[in-house]
């Protein structure tokens, strides 16, 4: 095989309706084909030519702009156009989507809303006492995602200004807590002044 004929990613074989919008104007309708982390290819009627722009919404996955690669004697093959957060994104959806006896467990597991925060920055406490001045990306009820410089370990307690709690994951730029309850709620006690 030729280095040119390699493909950079796996493709995965999807059988999902798409709707294709052909640069900018033509919508159609399509079958999902096969797709990877960087092209896909579709069914469709669609009248393309290379280079073409489209927008591929793919039920159940996601909508992804992308431009014509080849012509298919009844569709297309196109490249992504994605950003890296984009594509690691894609893939980690193919990834579940290819793996579905593990999927149980791997998605978002969030029970309540994520807010945008409204304080962008905090000051946390770890578990030793040192501070750590991190800014908060999303908060909910019961936990937050900030961005900090450095990373404490998976299992760590951390104060994120008032509230307690545990680092639970990492994620490219910081890590995200869950706040800790009962406890603290069971020793609060009112009082009267």
């Amino acid at each position: 095989m030729a280095k040119s004929d390699a493909r950079r990613y796996r493709r995965i074989s999807l059988d999902l309706p798409a709707s294709i919008t052909v640069n900018a104007s033509a919508e159609f309708e399509g079958r999902l084909l096969n797709i990877s982390p960087g092209d896909f290819a579709v069914i469709s009627d669609a009248k393309v030519v290379e280079g073409d722009a489209v927008v591929i919404r793919i039920t159940g996955l996601d909508e992804i702009e992308a431009t014509v690669a080849r012509i298919l004697p009844d569709g297309f093959a196109a490249s992504f156009l994605l950003s890296k957060r984009r594509r690691v994104k894609l893939t980690e959806q193919l990834m579940l989507r290819v793996n579905e006896k593990y999927k149980e467990g791997l998605e978002d597991r969030r029970t309540t809303l994520r807010h945008r925060a409204g304080q962008p920055s905090a000051a946390c406490r770890l578990a030793d006492g040192a501070s750590l001045f991190v800014k908060i990306i999303d908060s909910s009820v019961d936990g937050v995602s900030v961005e900090a410089p450095r990373r404490p370990p998976i299992g760590s307690e951390i104060h994120v200004g008032r509230r307690r709690g545990v680092i639970i994951r990492h994620t490219p730029r910081g890590f995200v807590v869950v706040y800790e309850t009962g406890e603290e709620e069971a020793g609060a006690v009112l009082r009267a002044v």
